[in-house]
């Protein structure tokens, strides 16, 4: 599988990085500690400390700094995803449980606050200043653009540049810092980071693209149900430009259907079928490699290594992924 062999070239990495997570998380005292365990049995794909590992052993040599910044920003994404499930009303994420329908709702608000604030407090008491601002801008955006897609899924309005803006927020604003922290970490010339961050961005724009794409895909193992998006009133790029390319009154009638979608299932399939029939997937698709070009022709541009070679290969995979 690609992505266990992008993963194999920063395998005791990982590992290290694992074990700094489980000390942090695992040393609180109270009600937390079972919630913290879930969480670490339960890791994703760990995506965003693998691209801040590989960012920093393109650049240099992976030290402890590295090691801090990627836990803090995975236990920041971890908290992010909590409070997305809450806005959402998600049961399941990865194929499990979520903390809300796991414990409650409540709980998983003072969960993902918890898991916040710890990831701000790990870079403000390593002194890794360079990160912070940085950070709490990551958390801004990633607020603001939640805010702007609900107001969206309100008004479903939403244009191709709203639905950028939208995804860069919510995740390419992540990604990117991503980049840009293990470049930094192991000490990069600031023109380099500025590169990295810039190629962070295009491959977290890919990456969102992606996941939306395959919100259409009835097959996807994301781990959750296609449609899940549309039940949202949630218009991404494949539903945008089908809406831009058809009639008017074409355009009316999947509004419609799109705002009864949650209670008329096989309202989804009619929207999906629409999508493709005004070739909404293909843009998409179109859009996606662009940005994952942007990418890899940045990336090509550095002196060839091991985990150079991996991101390149990260990003390729992104494009193809099925979750």
């Amino acid at each position: 599988m690609i992505f266990e062999k992008i993963k194999q070239t920063i395998a005791d990495e990982l590992n290290q990085f694992r074990q700094f997570c489980k000390e942090e998380l695992i040393s609180c005292d109270f009600a937390l500690d079972d919630i913290t365990q879930y969480l670490l049995d339960y890791e994703g794909k760990l995506l965003r400390p693998i691209i801040i590992l590989l960012s920093a052993k393109m650049n240099g040599e992976i030290c402890e700094k590295t090691y801090i910044t990627a836990q803090s920003m995975e236990i920041l994404h971890t908290a992010t995803l909590i409070h997305d499930d809450i806005v959402d009303g998600a049961e399941i994420r990865r194929g499990i449980p979520t903390i809300q329908s796991q414990w409650s709702p409540q709980i998983a608000v003072l969960v993902g606050d918890y898991l916040l604030a710890k990831a701000l407090e790990i870079i403000t008491n390593n002194k890794i200043y360079d990160v912070i601002s940085k950070a709490t801008e990551v958390v801004r955006h990633l607020s603001e653009g939640e805010l702007f897609q609900i107001q969206k899924s309100i008004t479903m309005d939403t244009t191709e540049e709203d639905y950028l803006n939208v995804i860069y927020k919510k995740t390419a604003s992540l990604i990117s810092a991503c980049t840009r922290f293990g470049a930094s970490s192991v000490g990069a010339s600031d023109a380099i980071i500025e590169q990295m961050t810039e190629t962070g961005r295009n491959i977290g724009l890919a990456f969102q693209i992606r996941d939306d794409i395959l919100d259409f895909d009835k097959n996807n193992k994301t781990g959750k149900p296609y449609g899940n998006d549309l039940r949202e009133h949630k218009l991404t790029l494949p539903l945008i430009y089908a809406l831009k390319n058809s009639t008017e009154n074409e355009q009316k009638t999947i509004i419609e259907k799109l705002k009864h979608s949650a209670e008329k299932p096989h309202f989804i399939d009619d929207i999906i079928e629409f999508t493709y029939k005004y070739q909404g997937i293909a843009y998409a698709e179109q859009k996606m490699k662009h940005f994952c070009r942007q990418a890899i022709n940045m990336l090509e541009k550095f002196p060839q290594n091991d985990a150079r070679n991996a991101l390149i290969m990260l990003a390729e995979y992104i494009t193809v992924r099925k979750m």
